[in-house]
């Protein structure tokens, strides 16, 4: 899998992080995470090649971090689902996922994702080969018998509200995630913000992902406290619509590999209130991933 020519390697998750300050309720779910075993094929163009991505050290975080449910995303390099069936299989019921799809892929495929454990799809504009959103309305109304959602990866904020009109008429749930792509100054009373704020207080298939702040924020760690003056707000607007996630094994270049402790920790301050983070931690996606 890392090849020495191939897409540059991604530094590797922290291993020696710390025990959170927060302490989750019993089934706080990690909403969005991906795994790579070393064995397993990428397609050669990808963003870039992970490394110690495997279950057992996602497994080892997700103790420390007391998370006992998770939804496996399957990353656009990847050359099928099978590794994260594979990997939502071994966890017993602990997993859901994410399908990578394309439009050809025909029924008995979808219903095969679906009885492994597979609850949606994503779209994105950030990944090489990616399904992009003009297939959005065609596949969503495929997958809506299943209960399936969809997961928007974009780019920026100015694509977030060009794309809102779409999602708007999309017959199933759909999560915008990074935080709707509101950047540090993106703060309340801005446009931008006020358009995801309108979104979530609007509709009712809208949720909103708060993960991998740490691209979008200017203070940084530990605490992210500009992120946390607007994630607050949103939550405040709509805490049955928020949902978290820690986009381990952490695909950035540009910004220091965070301690997930940090991001859980991040809670605390952005959520003050323990129902509304019981919430974003185990009623919201229970209900969108479909625990009971």
């Amino acid at each position: 899998m890392n090849e020495e020519n191939g897409p540059p390697k991604l530094r590797p998750p922290r291993h020696d992080g710390r025990t959170p300050k927060l302490k989750v309720p019993p089934g706080a779910c990690d909403t969005h995470f991906h795994i790579y075993e070393d064995d397993i094929p990428l397609k050669p163009e990808r963003r870039y090649t992970p490394v110690e991505a495997g279950l057992a050290n996602y497994r080892k975080m997700a103790a420390r971090l007391g998370l006992e449910r998770g939804v496996l995303i399957t990353g656009s390099g990847m050359t099928s689902n099978e590794p994260s069936l594979a990997a939502i299989a071994a966890m017993g019921g602990a997993f859901k996922g994410l399908a990578l799809i394309r439009p050809e892929t025909n029924d008995a495929e979808l219903e095969a994702l679906d009885s492994g454990g597979m609850t949606g799809f994503r779209i994105s504009t950030r990944s090489v080969g990616g399904l992009g959103p003009k297939h959005v309305l065609d596949l969503a109304d495929r997958v809506k018998d299943l209960g399936w959602h969809v997961e928007i990866h974009l780019n920026d904020i100015q694509e977030v509200v060009a794309l809102l009109p779409t999602l708007r008429r999309l017959p199933i749930p759909y999560s915008i995630d990074h935080v709707g792509y509101l950047t540090h100054d993106r703060r309340p009373g801005t446009k931008e913000f006020e358009a995801v704020k309108e979104v979530l207080t609007g509709e009712e298939n809208a949720y909103l992902n708060v993960y991998a702040w740490y691209d979008l924020t200017a203070v940084g760690p530990p605490a992210y406290g500009d992120m946390a003056e607007i994630v607050g707000p949103l939550v405040e607007a709509r805490p049955d619509r928020i949902i978290w996630g820690t986009n381990w094994p952490h695909p950035t270049f540009d910004v220091p590999v965070p301690d997930d402790a940090d991001l859980l920790d991040f809670l605390g301050l952005a959520v003050p209130d323990e129902d509304n983070r019981r919430m974003i931690l185990v009623d919201n996606p229970a209900r969108l991933y479909g625990w009971d």
